[in-house]
């Protein structure tokens, strides 16, 4: 998980972590846990994610399955 590249891309597209939390259906604690990496994120939400950032399949390999 690239922590700091979703950071960066929520910013540019003016998401706050509330809004990406309602938009993907769960509590901004648990979306702030899935971003810092102690817990992942399900197909589901990387789907959603990559529409509201407007992510191209490169970007959501490096934020999410850097490793």
């Amino acid at each position: 998980m690239n922590y700091y590249l979703l950071e960066m891309k929520m910013k540019e597209a003016g998401i706050s972590v509330e809004t990406a939390s309602k938009k993907i259906g769960v509590d901004p604690a648990t979306f702030y846990r899935k971003k810092i990496g102690e817990s992942d994120f399900y197909r589901r939400e990387i789907q959603v994610l990559r529409k509201i950032l407007n992510l191209t399949s490169k970007e959501v390999d490096e934020i999410f399955f850097d490793e």
